[in-house]
């Protein structure tokens, strides 16, 4: 997994505070932290090995995950089948809103494993601007704002007029929870 200029700065100032890693893909954000699957306003934990398999998919970066990579990963203790593993992906699948014909996030590469689909952005941490995305306003750390789960950030006074629906994914905008300046905040 390659990280951009700004994580790489993120980890070499603070070598020693590891910052949870998130994911953003098609309407969903992964929190690794809190192993939660975000999208608009819903957070839906995944059991175990579901997120562990999203996990290597995601981290792919794109590149088939052969079988016995989810195997020896997940399943070290090699008590399991081909079947075990399409059953956690099938279930995976359902947690993406994937139909049993559509496969737009995990493609099922035959004989060989499973690769994902779309792009992925990869970062560093959960990031709440430091600006309104609607009216570029500064948005001071302990400035009344909103944020959707996918981190668009907007001032109270956006958030009002855009009937507190973010218009880049629909989400619920609720209030940005507050961050001590020095600990990840932007």
């Amino acid at each position: 997994m390659a990280l951009n200029a700004f994580q790489v700065d993120a980890v070499e100032d603070h070598p020693d505070q590891r910052q949870p890693i998130t994911y953003r893909f098609g309407r969903f954000l992964l929190d690794t932290s809190r192993r939660l699957l975000l999208t608009g306003s819903s957070a839906r934990p995944l059991p175990e090995k579901t997120f562990r398999i999203l996990l290597l998919l995601l981290e792919a970066n794109g590149r088939i995950v052969e079988k016995e990579k989810f195997m020896c990963d997940i399943w070290p203790e090699g008590c399991i089948t081909d079947a075990n593993l399409t059953q956690h992906v099938f279930m995976l699948r359902q947690y993406l809103g994937e139909s049993a014909r559509e496969h737009a996030y995990i493609l099922t590469i035959a004989g060989r494993g499973y690769r994902f689909a779309i792009p992925v952005e990869t970062k560093l941490g959960l990031a709440m601007k430091g600006s309104c995305e609607w009216c570029n306003a500064p948005l001071a750390s302990d400035a009344p704002a909103v944020i959707c789960s996918y981190e668009c950030t907007f001032c109270a006074r956006c958030a009002d007029a855009l009937d507190r629906t973010c218009p880049n994914c629909r989400g619920e905008l609720v209030t940005r929870p507050h961050r001590e300046v020095g600990l990840g905040a932007h």
